[in-house]
């Protein structure tokens, strides 16, 4: 029998916690073929000469999507007891938000008084 912190285990839990761990491993690598395909698409745009301003957007975008990504399936945020630390991130990205809205505003936009 399986050992697990030096007590025996059932077949029926042995089996049950090598399902969740197959079905978390497939998560992480779709989750990583996803981040891949963002970066290869991200690499073609540049390639093929796209629109400067699109490919700025669009590679920002995937940044973003894959900063999301990379908390939710490899630093397992998404696993409970983190939600402290999703507050934290919530509010600092709030924060950085705000400082490149702000930002572009004065810079670009803004017109002085």
């Amino acid at each position: 029998m399986a050992e697990l912190n030096n007590k025996p285990m059932s077949d029926i839990k042995l089996r049950n916690i090598r399902r969740q761990r197959t079905k978390e491993m497939r998560l992480q690598l779709t989750g990583f073929a996803f981040m891949i395909f963002l970066t290869f698409m991200a690499f073609g745009m540049v390639a093929l000469d796209f629109n400067a301003t699109f490919i700025t957007g669009s590679v920002i975008l995937f940044a973003f999507i894959q900063v999301i990504l990379q908390f939710y399936y490899f630093m397992h945020i998404k696993d409970e007891g983190h939600e402290f630390v999703k507050l934290f991130m919530i509010v600092g990205m709030y924060f950085a938000i705000a400082f490149c809205v702000t930002f572009i505003f004065i810079v670009w936009i803004g017109q002085p008084i």
